[in-house]
């Protein structure tokens, strides 16, 4: 097979990226991170595919999925790769993509799809497997070695050839199911099965033994069962009932006594609270009989207060009175003298005749007096009458003298103001005026001594309700306590009394009832226990007999076994023995031809190497043979890299597979680089990646053609 061409369309760092490649050395060039690992990984995957890994293994180095994933554009994840096989030409193309795989082999010159079989490229190259391929014509740097499925490759591939005469018969999976067979048939215990059937049969035959024991104790269980349920119910009798029901009625006593004591404390805080209203009203009471005294004065002032305006106003006419009857003593006065004047010249006039003057005389006296006296009635009339003709409070005084009067209105009126102030003095009062807001305090005082009248009514009813209950609350407690314990007052010290002996009472008959129902729940366990031990043992007779036909079927199956795993013994050690037969011979040509390029790249310094059927490597050195671990990093490198030319001639088509050589040759020196690329100019096609110029000049040195390519 050959390589001709590779086109990263979408791969790790490279998109469009496309190389053309020749038959014999291609080196390709590239400094470190230039894609020479991503290109070795594409043809791999071109190849073989590439699996996403799952789980810890996600996302992890060995991941080469996620590893190569498209830098650009990680919805495109794929390639192509045009190959020719024995002249023809082929290409690969497939899609990596996890959610979008596909494989295509195209037969260029027809354009015909190739169908494969689970799409293994192993179907056009014959044993050409990823296995083969990783340990083979694959080589990376440091990783020269090969793993042990290669062993086995060359292995089978030997013994097919050997015994079989062909690759198609496959020796080494024969020998993998008749192993796999040895395997089932030994991992089968019938020792183990054996011995545990005989245990089974007899630990049957023993619980048949127990069966019988537990049923005699089940009876005895019972029987002890009953007995203490009649003891139980014997508790349950009507007085232990009314016992029981007392002492659970204690809490509610205790709620009760509480209630009591409270009631008691707004009792007397109540009585405490009447005391003090009643003093109160006491106090009001006093308050409205000296109130009533100050209402009666305050009267009697208001009274004497309008009679003093009375006798000032009185005062007042009397002494217009009195002037009035200075004027009208005048006026008689001067009308008196006036008529004696006009009788007198009327007289004089009339002096000629005495009797005329005397008449006229008489006449003149008449008519002075009747004017007087109708003068006199008039100002009386005025000074006893008001406008309206009224009579007034002067006509009490018509009979006195003016300054009579005024002497009697004038001890009036001193004796009410002397009262008046008397009754202010008492008051320490300035103005009767200010008996009115004595008064007030009166009106206030008088309200608030009937509500404090209608407040103790109401205090006194509730003081009545409250001792009604807390005497029915004290008899009812007295009477539950005397029940139990004999007290002849409610006090608190009498009810810790009760409530200690009750504790005692009930304590005593927890223990009692807990005794007999720990009695009853144990002996209910216990047969419980049985009941569910001979349940599970209720089949042990039929379990018994399917045992003992079992232990005849296992016994005759073990010597069936016995017989057949020797057959299998036997053929495996043929064929082993025939192995190392063949492989004496076969090997030795694996041997020679080792053995010939490790010395052509060591300059003859190692010529002889044994190779085991486990590809285990001993290099001949001065009569010895040293172990390959021994020997230096570099040696190790080139042993294994000639082992893997040799194998690949020897398992692949003969001279046909490319080589892929990863930087290789790091461990290397010069000489042994040089004899390394003289040995690849036979080999069809080589692809030698490096980071470094050294190969370049060497191929130029040498005169080697090769196809350079640079990344």
């Amino acid at each position: 097979m050959l390589l001709t061409r590779l086109k990263l369309d979408y791969f790790g760092k490279f998109s469009g990226k496309e190389l053309e490649l020749k038959p014999g050395i291609n080196l390709i060039y590239g400094e470190n991170e230039a894609g020479k690992s991503t290109l070795h990984a594409f043809i791999k995957g071109i190849l073989f595919g590439i699996e996403r890994l799952r789980g810890r293994g996600a996302r992890s180095k060995e991941d080469t999925y996620t590893r190569y994933l498209p830098w650009e554009y990680p919805g495109a994840y794929g390639g192509q790769m045009d190959i020719e096989i024995n002249n023809k030409k082929y290409r690969l193309q497939r899609s990596f993509h996890a959610n979008d795989k596909s494989f295509i082999i195209l037969e260029l010159e027809t354009g015909r799809e190739l169908k494969l079989k689970d799409d293994h490229i192993s179907e056009l190259i014959p044993g050409f497997t990823e296995d083969t391929f990783r340990n083979t014509i694959s080589i990376e740097q440091l990783r020269a070695a090969t793993d042990g499925e290669l062993s086995s490759h060359v292995r089978n591939y030997i013994t097919n050839l050997s015994i079989a005469k062909s690759k198609e018969v496959d020796v080494e999976k024969a020998i993998r199911s008749l192993k796999d067979q040895k395997k089932v048939l030994e991992s089968i215990p019938y020792a183990s099965s054996i011995e545990s059937i005989s245990d089974e049969i007899k630990k049957g035959i023993e619980r048949e033994e127990r069966i019988d024991s537990l049923t005699a104790s089940l009876k005895e269980l019972e029987l002890r069962e009953k007995g203490l349920r009649n003891q139980i119910e014997g508790l349950k009798n009507e007085k232990n009932l009314e016992k029981v029901r007392l002492i659970e009625e204690f809490p509610v006593i205790l709620e009760k006594y509480n209630t009591y004591q409270e009631l008691s404390r707004e009792y007397n805080k109540l009585e405490y609270q009447r005391g003090e209203l009643k003093d109160r009203i006491s106090s009001l009471e006093s308050e409205v009989e000296e109130g009533k005294a100050l209402d009666n004065d305050f009267k009697e002032a208001l009274t004497l207060d309008i009679k003093l305006s009375k006798y000032q106003n009185r005062l007042q006419e009397l002494k217009i009175i009195e002037k009035k009857k200075a004027k009208e003593t005048v006026i008689r006065a001067a009308a008196f003298i006036a008529t004696l004047i006009v009788v007198g010249l009327v007289s004089f006039l009339l002096s000629k005749s005495y009797l005329l003057t005397g008449a006229a005389l008489v006449v003149a006296l008449i008519m002075g007096f009747t004017f007087l006296r109708i003068i006199y009635k008039r100002c009386r009339y005025r000074g006893c009458h008001d406008d309206n003709g009224q009579e007034n409070i002067r006509d009490r005084y018509r009979n006195q003298n003016i300054k009579g009067q005024i002497e009697d209105i004038n001890q009036a009126y001193n004796k009410a103001k002397n009262r008046i102030k008397t009754i202010l003095d008492a008051y320490q009062l300035t103005s009767i005026h200010d008996v009115s807001s004595l008064q007030e305090n009166f009106i206030k005082t008088n309200i608030a001594l009937e509500h404090g009248r209608a407040q103790l009514r109401d205090m006194s009813d509730r003081a009545k309700e409250l001792e009604d209950r807390c005497d029915g609350l004290h008899d009812y407690i007295m009477l539950y306590m005397r029940r139990f314990i004999l007290e002849e007052e409610l006090s608190s010290e009498a009810i810790t009394r009760l409530k200690d002996f009750i504790n005692i009472i009930k304590k005593e008959e927890a223990e009692k009832q807990a005794q007999q129902n720990k009695q009853l729940e144990e002996c209910r366990i216990e047969i419980e226990k049985i009941k569910w031990e001979l349940a599970e043992m209720e089949d042990n007779e039929i379990e018994l007999i399917k045992n003992k036909e079992l232990y005849n079927d296992i016994k005759q199956k073990q010597e069936e076994n016995s017989l057949e795993l020797d057959a299998i013994n036997l053929a495996l050690s043929t064929i082993e023995e025939l192995s190392a037969t063949i492989h004496d011979g076969f090997g030795m040509e694996l041997n020679n031809a080792v053995s010939k390029l490790i010395s052509e790249v060591t300059n003859n310094k190692y010529r002889d190497v044994k190779i085991d059927e486990k590809l285990n490597v001993k290099l001949g050195w001065k009569d010895n043979y040293i172990v390959l671990d021994r020997l230096s990093a570099g040696t190790i490198d080139q042993v294994y890299f000639a082992l893997r030319l040799a194998v690949a001639d020897l398992l692949l088509p003969k001279g046909n597979m490319p080589l892929i050589l990863d930087d290789s040759f790091a461990l290397y020196d010069d000489r042994r680089v040089k004899a390394a690329l003289v040995r690849l100019v036979d080999r069809s096609q080589v692809l030698l990646f490096t980071c470094q110029m050294r190969e370049k000049h060497f191929l130029d040195e040498l005169g080697i053609a090769y196809n350079y390519i640079s990344l």
